[in-house]
Order: structure tokens, then sequence, then C-alpha cells
């Protein structure tokens, strides 16, 4: 046999399991126009394949085919689809003699692998292609009909001035929390890696708010900023200063008593907005703070030895050894720091509901979630989704090609 043909029973097992996640779909009434003829042309596939593994390997495989031409009948019952499946297994043990040892590792590799990834692929990577799908429509709300409009959903988001306040709020929130959690971990991270007593505790205490439930944390924020009973103006001695409704922007605020006056994107983000900000970081600092130990830890102690031998100071050894040693972490969390940033929503929408005052507060995934969900309009809704992601991905490419030449791999 040709090595090609190792993978025809793994190739079945994959089909089959996509065809059953995408006929359980239809069964759901889960976007029933592209999973069911997705589900019968992955069925079909199957049986494609059943077929030429017939004529290249002859009785052998008779029976592997004959179980994938049944899966055709995925229709009558999502059962059905696991036919292929099924088929991949037999073909598989009809010819385990006939298999070198690394192509029956495969095989195995592919079985425990496919489940997982049949639910990426039609959950994750398929919904993505749904949803630029629906976007070319007008005004999607899976109850009445919609007609094909192609790019003009894009085309007036392009002119939507919400649109274009959520983004420009998104942006001051990546540059505002994801630069100030890295720098906070890295600060917390070094001083938690020497060696103090009660390290473990204090570990503990600062990973804590990440593992608290986001709405429940942002509940308590939201009594911490209240203007008459929060703890922030008890201590700031401002009683009945609103931070979660104040639109001013903080540049705007800082420049005033000069007699600076900036508006619009230039006044910078709001009060209302800084003190959600402060309270993301906060909530994220226990993750950045374990990330970064980790790579601490990963550090030879040799590096510092040598260093205080030749007489470095503890500024000098975070500055050449710490520093350039962590970039690699750094790097890592500045990437998903960014793609998490631009999908903030759950502290947004439970601490200001409406967007705040003059949406001060609108992040993308907010204004996303409202085009959805409150008005019913889930094709303008993916365009939002559909531009966002490439956004992102730009965003990410850029971060990418200009950062990675900073970071140094250590042996």
């Amino acid at each position: 046999m040709k090595n090609a043909e190792y993978y025809l029973a793994p190739a079945l097992l994959g089909l089959g399991v996509l065809a059953f996640l995408a006929a359980e779909a239809h069964a759901l009434a889960i976007g029933q126009a592209i999973t069911a003829p997705l589900a019968y042309l992955l069925a079909l596939a199957a049986a494609l394949v059943g077929g030429y593994a017939l004529f290249r390997l002859g009785r052998s495989a008779l029976f592997a085919f004959a179980l994938s031409l049944l899966g055709l009948l995925w229709l009558r019952h999502p059962l059905w689809a696991l036919l292929p499946a099924l088929s991949g297994f037999v073909l598989y043990l009809a010819l385990r003699h006939r298999l070198p040892e690394r192509a029956q590792a495969a095989f195995w590799g592919w079985a425990f692998v496919w489940p997982s990834l049949g639910l990426v692929l039609v959950w994750h990577v398929f919904p993505s292609f749904f949803a630029f799908y629906i976007s070319l429509f007008d005004r999607v709300s899976f109850i009445a009909k919609s007609r094909f409009v192609g790019l003009l959903n894009y085309q007036i988001l392009m002119k939507d001035p919400l649109f274009w306040k959520a983004l420009s709020n998104t942006f001051w929130y990546v540059v505002f929390t994801v630069p100030t959690g890295i720098v906070l971990g890295v600060l917390v991270a070094v001083l938690l890696n020497e060696r103090v007593r009660f390290l473990g505790f204090f570990r503990t205490v600062y990973f804590l708010p990440y593992i608290t439930a986001l709405t429940a944390a942002a509940a308590v924020w939201m009594w911490i900023y209240h203007p008459e009973f929060g703890f922030l103006n008890w201590l700031l001695g401002t009683p009945g200063f609103d931070w979660l409704h104040t639109p001013d922007g903080v540049f705007a605020l800082a420049l005033k008593p000069f007699g600076i006056e900036l508006k619009g994107f230039f006044a910078g983000p709001s009060v209302a907005f800084v003190a959600i900000m402060v309270m993301s970081v906060w909530h994220l600092l226990g993750y950045n703070v374990v990330i970064l130990l980790a790579g601490l830890q990963s550090i030879p102690r040799q590096y510092y030895e040598a260093a205080m031998i030749d007489g470095a100071t503890w500024w000098q050894l975070q500055r050449y050894i710490t520093w350039p040693l962590l970039s690699p972490t750094t790097f890592f969390l500045a990437i998903i720091g960014l793609i998490g940033a631009f999908q903030v929503f759950t502290q947004v929408y439970v601490m200001t509901p409406t967007g705040g005052v003059l949406n001060d507060t609108l992040t993308l995934a907010m204004y996303l979630y409202n085009k959805g969900f409150r008005d019913s309009d889930f094709s303008y809704a993916s365009a939002i989704a559909v531009v966002v992601f490439f956004i992102i991905l730009a965003l990410t490419l850029l971060q990418k090609r200009v950062l990675e030449k900073r970071v140094t791999y250590g042996e």
C-alpha cells in the first residue's frame, strides 16, 4: 500500500464525526439552512472515500464501504451519520495486520483527536464562516425571511457613529489595560519570586481575584464606586462623586486647569470607563502573575549568581537578565491580552448596562450584543463580528511583527 492509503481509515472516522455533529446541529434547529446540506455533503464525502478504499484495497474494504453508504441515510436520524465513523474503525480492523506500527499509532491518535477537533470545527470554525454568510443578508432574525444585500451591512457599519464610538472606547481599553496589567504583573511576580515568608499565601491572595466569578467581582466593585455608600469615596473623601456615570474624558479633565480643552477621541476615556479598566486590571492581575512566575522560575539561577559575583546591582539583574529572558512570556501575555481586551463585555455590561452616559463605556462586544440580542438584527451583529475579527487579526500580526524582534529565547 502507498502511504496515502494509511489515512483512509482516519479520514472515514473524521468525516463520520463531522457529519454526526452537523446532523445533530440540524436536529437541534441550529442554522438548518447550512447544517443540513453540510451534513449530507460530509456523509457523501465519506461514501466517496469508502468507494476509493474499495477500489484500492478490494474486498477487505467492502464492509466499510457499505457502512459509509448507509451513512447517507442521516436525514432519518443523526445517529445514521455515525456509520461512516464506524466504517473507519471497521476498515482499520480489516487492514491492521497490513499496516506498519506508525500507521496504527496514527489511527488511534486521530481517533482520540477527532471528537475534540470536530467540536472545534463545527461549533467554532463553521459558525465564523456562517456569521460572514448571514452578514450578507438584511436583518436576519431567524424568524422572518431576509433578502440578500451583499456588503450593504458593511457599508452602513463604516458610517455608523456608534460603531466608531465603540471602537475608540475599545482602543482606549486595550491601551490602558494590557500594558498596565503586564507591568504590574512583572513587578508583583518579581517580588513573589524572592525568598520571602508566607510566599504561598501571597501567591494565593493575588490569584484569588482571577478565579472569582467576573459578574460577582463586578457587583462588588459597583459597591466600591457607589456615590453615597462606596468605599472609594469614603477613602478619598469625595462623597457623592459618581464614578460609573461621569462621561468626562480623563485627559480633558487633567488639562482643563491649564486652559486646554480636548473633545471627542482626544479627550480620552471617560472617568466611568477608567473605573472599569481599574477593575479589569485587578481581576486579571493574578493570571498575569502566575504566567510570569512560571517564566521567572525557568530562568537559571546561575545567571544571577554570576552577575552578582561581578558586582551587578538588583536593578541591573532585572534590566539585563530578568527582562530579556522574560520577554517570551511578556510577548505571550501581550498577544493574549490584546485579543481578550477587544472582547471585553461582562464587566462593562454588569457595571454600566446601558453603555454609560453618552455611550462612554460602549465597547465593540457590547455593541455587537445589543444589535444581535436586543435589536434582533443578527446580520448587522455578524458584520460587526467579522470586522472585529479582522481588526484583531491585523493588530495581532502587527504586534507579532514588531514585538517578536525584541524577544530573547534563551536555551
